[in-house]
């Protein structure tokens, strides 16, 4: 890999890092700290991301790695450290686009797991059905984190409810589904800018 174009990865890293230190220090001198456990958390998430960027079968892939910084941004700092989980549905917008999310990284999971030769013997749907289970079975191994969490550490993730449980399941699924449909597509021989650079960045990085 381009060590040039590695540093622009870790320069958002460190600049996400220095976000997490600002933030702690206020916590810590104007709200005794009460958030420091998540703050924590969240920068262990943002090591976490950038590792497996370098590190996995995600090595490379830009796309995904940018997606996912900003989501852990939507949905660790903004949602759990500055509170925007008070605002109504906020949750679930960030469970809609987990769905999206999970399902690129399963694409690009069955991408690492074959070859342009081994595909094109595949039927068309055999990645979309791919992403799609893979969509659903992150989902559910979610809110499987989620329910332990919210047991061992006190926290409120599910807000005690089988029906928040259940629709947060639904809604990444639905939309891990509806995401598979272009990658349907992609598999048929239609082009589509954006699956064509990840097939790129991950066959290059294989």
């Amino acid at each position: 890999m381009d060590k040039k174009k590695l540093n622009k990865e870790l320069i958002v890293a460190g600049l996400f890092t220095l976000l997490l230190i600002i933030s702690a220090f206020y916590d810590f001198i104007y709200k005794d700290g009460e958030k420091l456990f998540r703050i924590v958390l969240n920068f262990l998430t943002v090591a976490g991301v950038y590792l497996l960027y370098i590190k996995s079968f995600l090595k490379g892939c830009k796309i995904i790695y940018y997606i996912n910084m900003t989501f852990v941004f939507l949905s660790m700092y903004l949602a759990s450290i500055i509170g925007f989980y008070s605002i109504d549905n906020y949750d679930k917008f960030l469970h809609l686009l987990s769905g999206s999310v999970i399902a690129i990284i399963g694409y690009i999971l069955f991408l690492y797991l074959t070859n342009e030769k081994s595909r094109s013997e595949m039927h068309p749907l055999t990645a979309a059905i791919f992403v799609a289970l893979f969509a659903t079975a992150v989902a559910g191994a979610w809110e499987i984190w989620e329910f332990t969490t919210d047991s061992l550490f006190g926290l409120s993730a599910q807000n005690g409810s089988l029906t928040d449980t259940m629709w947060d399941i639904i809604s990444g699924t639905a939309v891990g589904i509806v995401t598979s449909i272009p990658i349907y597509l992609h598999s048929k021989g239609i082009n589509i800018k954006i699956i064509d650079k990840i097939v790129e960045d991950t066959e290059k990085n294989k």
